[in-house]
């Protein structure tokens, strides 16, 4: 067996063996762009934060020391006071200030100039080979519940927002049945798609897009119908239809042009 199935076999094990549970931190401190921090969850998982895009909501990305199942020209940062060295798993996600700043502490720091490096570096277009999205798979798992956490705190913070909202064209509505499968009924109507969050209800598609979007143009596709295509006035984003029977998760994308 190679190094790296070894490797995941070790973090797939930790995993089941650990907990997702959080553990709150003695000595808490505020989050900053720049810092790298420890989650206390068992076994630990540590990340960057790359950005605040809102008020209290922080642009994160994992790091880790499973450097052989990485891509090659991941970045690699040492902190030698711990003996470590951590590389950059070519995902993000969004953590909430509170979540941060109970659950985790901060092991270390980077400057400006390695943060532009790292959002160049995860911009890119990359051939990922089988080891690493296989350990993305797995770590994006683990950290689904807690940017479900995060986005659904967001969710709640944006209600105060003006939805934009748009109602569905008659031939729109007519395109949508070439995607519309009846054996996709939702247990849940929640749903993280990609780095945003999506409430389905009946009439009614709710979008929270990342506030970076606001003011840029995106496209809005369900398959390969699109939904949506102009300028993003508010990060509630409501469009008016049927979507029943749609798998959400699986047709729908935001692009931005």
């Amino acid at each position: 067996m190679s190094l790296e199935l070894e490797l995941l076999e070790i973090y797939e094990k930790n995993l089941k063996e650990g907990s997702d549970e959080l553990l709150e931190v003695p000595h808490k401190k505020e989050p900053k762009v720049g810092q790298i921090r420890e989650l206390w969850s068992v076994p630990v998982e540590r990340f960057v934060i790359l950005q605040e895009v809102q008020e209290g909501l922080y642009k994160t990305v994992p790091l880790t020391s499973y450097l052989q199942v990485l891509p090659n020209s991941t970045p690699i940062y040492e902190l030698r006071s711990r003996g470590l060295k951590l590389g950059v798993v070519p995902v993000w996600d969004y953590l909430r200030r509170e979540l941060i700043e109970n659950y985790s502490q901060v092991i270390g720091s980077l400057p400006e100039e390695e943060l532009s490096k790292i959002e160049e570096y995860l911009s890119r277009e990359k051939e990922l080979k089988f080891a690493t999205r296989r350990f993305i798979k797995l770590n994006s798992k683990r950290w689904a519940k807690w940017t479900m956490y995060s986005l659904l705190a967001q969710a709640e913070l944006a209600e105060r927002e003006e939805a934009q909202v748009i109602r569905l064209s008659p031939d729109t509505e007519k395109a949508l049945e070439e995607i519309r499968t009846y054996a996709f009924a939702a247990d849940n109507r929640y749903f993280k798609v990609g780095n945003f969050f999506v409430v389905l209800e009946e009439g009614l598609l709710r979008l929270y897009l990342p506030i970076e979007f606001v003011g840029k143009v995106v496209r809005v596709l369900l398959g390969s119908v699109v939904v949506f295509e102009g300028e993003v006035e508010s990060p509630r984003l409501e469009i008016l239809g049927n979507f029943f029977g749609i798998n959400i998760p699986e047709e729908l994308k935001v692009v931005e042009l």
